[in-house]
């Protein structure tokens, strides 16, 4: 294809001539009305004319052939997805075809193609008058054989060819016979029989190879008689093309007219390997329809159609001979072959694979129509179904895939086990869940009677999956025993992807170690199969996992590596999966920037490559790049993405959600809307048992109630204590990223208690621990800088220095323990080990060292003094007199 525009218009084999003045009036038409309709009869050549107009225009944004979307019965808004495939544009399973359209479309000015509109002329006309309403820049070229009826329509009739029509033949009479001396007399009586049209005038000129130009004028006559006489009402115009299109197929011979009649059932864009399958010995006569204009080759493409007018012969010929049902199962059975060899590449993501089902989308569906239509060999539909339901998931057309599953699936009395799981897998992938899930425990009880360990398998594992996004302790046995099934049976896929939906249940649990565990048992099966979308689910959940413990560089590292392989099969929700975690190991380090920089740098993706959730994924980590550039800024965003997220039912999403917003309200002023915020995120944890948001909502929760109470009242008491709590959570979940945030606002607490210098140490010792992991201040912390300054005002320079010195030595667990003395009473024992405070427990440590008194307090930030009142406690609690014997009970305990 020539020209400036990134749509794959048709190309031809062949140059072409004439209609310089229909060209000009459809540019100068397109160039003042949004909808212009070139009108015309068959073989008029309206395709070809509408392709020459747009080729050099830098802006089609699709080229549709309805001819080539197949044939027979088809769904309402079908006709939207064979824009949105023309358009190069996947399903959304959030959005309806129409709507994914408008929003696809609404800020791309440009010029969308629909060539053959009578096929499906009310739908085509429903849909471009809601295209031109949403999409204000878009203009629309529609070719037809009658106008669309639509407001605004500019109508452009295409008629006969006149002095071009002798100019036509004698290119394609030369393009086949070099040699050939033409008459102009004669040239002019073969137009004129041709009654000007295009189609017939090339296919006369065919017979130019073996026929003197009298044979062909002697010919088309005797066929227009014919014609008359079988169809006396019919135009003049239609009797010729009819004429000349018999008359080529006769002179093609036998072989080519039963191959032209049996390539009319594909009803679209066919390979070779297609055309043998269904031709049978009569396949090698494809090159002879070829050669007389018959069958239109792609050079571009690879593959072979049939013009309109073509396949409307070709199916009469097909009805005449009776051989229809023979040519149907021709095609099935190459269908199923088909399938059945694709399955292995599908269940891997092979690239070969999926171009392969590409390219033969036209057989496949008019396949599986014809099946669910005529109730003909169904059981080798459900398992043509089966077997490709992994290639239209993977290739973003889970609604196509679902209608013709639906399609078999409701002509059979009881579907077999694999095609209802192939149905509740579209279902659920193209974003009706609800359906999915109730379609897949169908499938598992089917499987499960008919002894199905595969089948049972991967229909639990849907069911699990769906689950666990709101109960994720619940999806947990169903996945395990997803699991056991899919290993029992050999099934490494099914393995896989069990495994990694239960690591995923654990991740929404913070069961990290469980999760990682899962996710390392898929390994060897994930080894085996090889597939690139498994190995970036693969690389999400260990990018989580690190990215919890806040190590960072490990969680770019993974995700990234995730987003991908993701990217590389165009793969939507794995793509995610890695993107967030990225996102948010960016944000904890300071590169606000950088989190914001690649999620503009992949939306674009996104948007061409919706999946289940994918959308929300996206604006939530785009949520989160700028909390942590701008909390003030991005409140109200967050505010608005929280109302809109609510109805996807979510718990993780809210919460986390919830988390931002509460931050942001803090940073901004709002204490009370930030207290709110909190109270939902503990909500939303809590529904899912989500740790990680609810130790986040606990110290938000904490900061914004601090910020709101008056010093020394109750509330404020009531922030210490779960300043303390959340600190503690932080400490012992492993939740690493928040431990820096719990000791700033516990050094907070302390402040508010006048202990100036245990708050200036515990600054130092959250700086020390963000320096540690590589991290910045989070946008929380940022908000409890005025504590910071409290302090540095409070204290003389040389006891501030002396503070932060002595912080900056506690390590992580003893900066912990330190921020948690004296937290109040608590309910403790008055003798045993249990008895013991968590400083009695580091003082009975470092005496078993051989530390000193005056050590132990130097390195517990406490005096000599307190130190021997502590060992004094110690004593009375464990009833033992000194600190040998203290050591040796130690050492008892601990087993040395």
């Amino acid at each position: 294809m020539t020209g400036r525009t990134s749509t794959r218009l048709p190309a031809f084999a062949s140059s072409f001539v004439g209609r310089a003045a229909e060209r000009t009036a459809l540019s100068e038409g397109l160039a003042r009305s949004r909808l212009v309709s070139l009108v015309g009869p068959g073989g008029a050549g309206k395709s070809r004319l509408a392709v020459e107009v747009v080729r050099d225009l830098p802006d089609v944004v699709g080229f549709v052939e309805l001819a080539a979307a197949g044939v027979g019965p088809r769904p309402a808004g079908d006709v939207a997805l064979a824009v949105l495939d023309a358009c190069g544009v996947r399903d959304d399973p959030e959005l309806t075809p129409a709507a994914r359209l408008v929003g696809r479309l609404r800020d791309a000015p440009g010029v969308l193609v629909v060539d053959g509109c009578e096929h499906r002329h009310d739908e085509v006309a429903a849909l471009v008058a809601t295209l031109l309403r949403g999409c204000p820049d878009l203009r629309v070229l529609a070719t037809s054989r009658r106008r669309l009826g639509v407001l605004g329509e500019e109508v452009q009739a295409l008629g006969a060819l006149e002095d071009d029509g002798t100019a036509l033949f004698a290119a394609r009479a030369r393009a086949v016979r070099p040699d050939l001396r033409l008459d102009d007399d004669a040239v002019a009586a073969i137009c004129r029989l041709a009654e000007g049209l295009p189609l017939a005038v090339e296919l006369a000129a065919g017979h130019a190879r073996v026929l003197a130009l009298e044979d062909i004028t002697a010919g088309m006559a005797d066929r227009l008689r014919f014609a008359a006489a079988d169809d006396p009402g019919l135009a003049a115009r239609h009797r010729s093309l009819g004429a000349c299109i018999a008359w080529g197929v006769a002179a093609a011979g036998a072989p080519a007219a039963r191959a032209l009649a049996a390539l009319s059932v594909i009803g679209g864009r066919f390979t070779m390997a297609a055309a043998a399958g269904v031709a049978g010995d009569d396949a090698p006569a494809v090159a002879t329809l070829v050669e007389h204009s018959l069958v239109t080759f792609d050079p571009a493409d690879g593959r072979y159609r049939l013009l309109d007018s073509v396949r409307e012969h070709a199916a009469e010929l097909l009805l005449a001979d009776g051989t229809g049902g023979v040519v149907h199962t021709r095609l099935g059975d190459w269908v199923a072959t088909l399938a059945a060899e694709l399955a292995p590449g599908l269940g891997r993501a092979e690239p070969d694979a999926l171009a392969r089902l590409d390219r033969d989308r036209a057989a496949v569906h008019a396949a599986l129509r014809r099946a669910a239509a005529t109730g003909s060999r169904l059981d080798r539909a459900a398992d043509v179904v089966a077997d490709l339901a992994f290639g239209w998931s993977l290739r973003g057309r889970c609604a196509e895939g679902r209608e013709l599953a639906d399609g078999v699936h409701g002509a059979l009395v009881h579907p077999p086990p694999r095609l209802r799981w192939a149905l509740a897998f579209l279902t659920a992938y193209a974003g009706d869940l609800g359906a999915g899930v109730a379609l897949a425990l169908e499938a598992a009880e089917h499987a499960s009677a008919a002894g199905d360990a595969q089948t049972h398998g991967r229909a639990l594992t849907l069911v699990g999956m769906v689950q666990m996004f709101v109960d994720p302790a619940g999806a947990d046995p169903v996945l395990a025993e997803a699991v056991t099934l899919a290993v029992g049976a050999g099934d490494d896929w099914g393995e896989v992807e069990s495994r990694q939906m239960r690591a995923y249940s654990c991740l929404l649990r913070c069961a990290d170690a469980e999760a990682l565990r899962y996710a390392d048992q898929a390994l060897p099966a994930l080894d085996r199969l090889g597939h690139p979308q498994l190995r970036a689910w693969d690389g999400a959940i260990r990018a989580e996992i690190a990215c919890r413990a806040a190590r960072y560089d490990h969680a770019e590292a993974c995700g990234r590596a995730a987003l991908e392989m993701a990217l590389g099969v165009a793969e939507p929700v794995s793509a995610g999966a890695g993107l967030l975690p990225v996102v948010r190991a960016l944000a904890a380090r300071g590169r606000a920037d950088d989190a914001a920089a690649l999620v503009a740098e992949v939306r674009p993706f996104f948007t061409t490559h919706p999946g289940v959730g994918t959308a929300l994924v996206v604006e939530l980590a785009e949520a989160v790049a700028a909390v942590a550039r701008d909390p003030v800024a991005a409140l109200g965003p967050v505010d608005a993405l929280r109302a809109a997220a609510g109805s996807a039912g979510l718990p993780a999403v809210d919460g986390e959600l919830a988390v931002l917003a509460a931050t942001c309200a803090l940073l901004a002023g709002h204490p009370d809307a930030a207290a709110s915020a909190a109270v939902d995120a503990a909500r939303a944890a809590d529904a899912i048992g989500h740790r990680e948001i609810a130790c986040a909502a606990l110290l938000t929760g904490a900061a914004a109630e601090r910020a709101a109470a008056a010093p020394g009242s109750a509330e404020r008491e009531g922030a210490a204590r779960r300043a303390h709590a959340a600190l503690t959570a932080a400490a012992v979940g492993g939740l690493e990223g928040l431990v820096p945030d719990a000791l700033d606002l516990v050094a907070g607490v302390a402040l508010d208690a006048a202990r100036v210098m245990v708050a200036a140490r515990l600054h130092a010792a959250a700086d020390r621990r963000r320096d540690e992991l590589g991290a910045a201040r989070s946008p929380l912390a940022r908000a409890l800088l005025a504590d910071r300054d409290a302090v540095a005002a409070a204290l003389p320079a040389g006891a501030r220095r002396e503070a932060v010195a002595a912080g900056a030595r506690l390590d992580r667990n003893r900066a912990v323990t330190y921020a948690l003395r004296a937290r109040g009473t608590r309910h403790r024992p008055t003798s045993g080990w249990e008895s013991l405070t968590p400083t009695e427990r580091e003082v009975v440590d470092l005496v078993g060292t051989g530390l000193t008194n005056a050590a132990v307090g130097e390195a517990l930030l406490i005096s000599a003094g307190t130190v021997r009142t502590h060992l004094r406690s110690v004593f009375a609690k464990l009833d033992v007199t000194s600190r040998t014997e203290l050591a040796a009970l130690a050492a008892r305990r601990e087993g040395r």
